[in-house]
């Protein structure tokens, strides 16, 4: 033991009666120190003698929200230069360019210096509002991504919110991602072509979310991958090519829709929310149609956990789901987003009288019969056609265990009499021998919450209420 250690284990031997803080281990007292805001965590280090070498001695953890705005800009270059051990974490919500690189040019070198393990960077909020088209080229040269950035091989979770990467940036022969194992892209201005080859060159990448970036055109291929939460917002077509130890497809902000394609997914558990409003599946080759029937090339029987948003008023959505469903055909929960049509619903729909007779008519499906075990309707509202749907459910679900109804419409939520209407009447639907219609009333999730069930592998179920 050194003897500058022997002095402060002495020293708070001395001090235990009086301050039992001092008395605690550096690593308990370096992990305290981490869950203070930065300004607050250096106050308290140079308060207290036996705290001042903490900031030092281990790896830094810098964080800039909490910082008062006229000290952010000096502040977090200096916590950079001043540290001279390795960087655990750096989380920068308004990294400010300009003031970085004035401040401490090569910034982005220090943090592949520091061996940076967690690294998130956002640009400035302020920034995101659009701007006039003639200041577009210089706003996107303005937030370039620096490419020391991806040279970073010590980088476990790198986070990256409104960037614009230099072309070709994600192939340059001298990237290095070799431990990176969580990828977070959102707002990225970005080519298809170098987003396919930043993905596949992280050997070790485990889980991925890519929200409202450039590509229209995304391919997914990882063979390390297990979780993939994709916003579907700008994308035309995405396809899930290569991705052997996949476990969770995670889809959401389906505003525009799109294709989407499943190839190799051998392990592939989890996947929602497909949507049959906008969705263009296809599995392999085989475009999935609603007169669909499954075949050993439109099946993807490794999937046990599936949602759908329909529209249970549309017949032709109506048979789309019918086909979705019998492309998985092994699946034993199943989530149904309840989804109004937007625009309104035309007057050459199908109106309330004929919801049970298009029920009829559609085909058998396999894995809500004989597999099904717990279904789940999301954002019901009491309308006739979700109640011919559960009616539906009842008569085909041989082995259904476990049926929840969700309100979780606002307007819903606020009138007692029509949550009684919709107890009431569930209670009519026959379902096999012991079991019954459950209703929950549960306002619904934000996105931010739902994703973060989402990317958590320990939780079962991402769909769960």
């Amino acid at each position: 033991m050194a003897d500058s250690t022997r002095s402060r284990v002495r020293r708070r031997r001395l001090d235990a009666g009086r301050n039992r803080l001092g008395a605690l281990p550096d690593d308990v007292l370096h992990h305290t120190l981490t869950y203070l805001p930065v300004t607050e965590a250096a106050a308290a280090a140079a308060l207290s003698s036996s705290w001042r070498h903490l900031w030092r001695s281990h790896p830094l953890v810098l964080k800039d929200k909490g910082i008062p705005e006229p000290e952010r800009d000096a502040l977090v270059p200096r916590a950079l230069a001043d540290h001279p051990g390795r960087f655990r974490s750096v989380i920068l919500y308004d990294c400010r360019l300009a003031s970085l690189n004035r401040e401490l040019p090569g910034w982005p070198r220090l943090l592949v210096d520091g061996r940076t393990q967690q690294l998130l960077l956002a640009h400035p909020s302020h920034h995101l509002r659009a701007p006039p088209p003639s200041t577009v080229k210089q706003r996107d040269s303005a937030r370039l991504l620096p490419a020391d950035i991806l040279r970073c091989g010590s980088l476990q979770e790198l986070s990256l919110d409104f960037w614009t990467f230099s072309a070709d940036l994600s192939c340059h022969a001298d990237i290095s991602r070799p431990q990176l194992q969580i990828l977070t892209l959102m707002r990225i201005v970005i080519t298809d072509r170098d987003l396919e080859c930043l993905i596949a060159a992280c050997p070790l990448l485990k889980s991925l979310r890519l929200t409202m970036n450039s590509p229209t055109h995304v391919r997914l291929r990882s063979k390390s991958l297990s979780c993939a939460l994709v916003g579907l917002s700008k994308v035309e077509e995405f396809t899930v090519v290569d991705t052997p130890l996949l476990q969770r497809l995670y889809l959401f902000q389906q505003f525009n829709g799109g294709a989407v394609r499943i190839a190799c997914v051998p392990n592939l558990r989890v996947l929602g929310y497909l949507d049959t409003r906008t969705h263009k599946l296809q599995i392999g080759d085989s475009v999935i149609r609603p007169d669909t029937m499954a075949s050993a090339r439109t099946v993807v029987p490794s999937v046990e956990i599936l949602a759908l948003a329909v529209n249970l008023g549309i017949s032709g959505e109506v048979k789309i789901l019918a086909s979705f469903l019998r492309c998985f055909p092994n699946v034993e929960t199943l989530h149904i987003e309840s989804a109004p049509h937007k625009p309104p619903v035309t007057s050459s729909e199908p109106s309330g009288e004929h919801h049970a007779r298009f029920y009829q008519e559609v085909s058998q499906v396999d894995c809500l019969r004989a597999h099904a075990k717990k279904m789940v309707i999301h954002d019901f509202r009491g309308d006739q056609n979700e109640f011919e749907f559960v009616k539906f459910v009842a008569k085909n679900a041989q082995e259904l265990q476990f049926f929840l109804v969700v309100v979780s419409d606002e307007g819903i939520l606020s009138s007692a009499d029509k949550v009684k209407e919709i107890k009431d009447e569930l209670q009519y639907v026959q379902f096999r021998a012991g079991i019954s219609a459950v209703l929950w009333e549960l306002p619904k999730a934000g996105i931010l919450y739902r994703l973060k069930r989402a990317a958590d592998l320990a939780i079962n179920d991402p769909f769960q209420c």
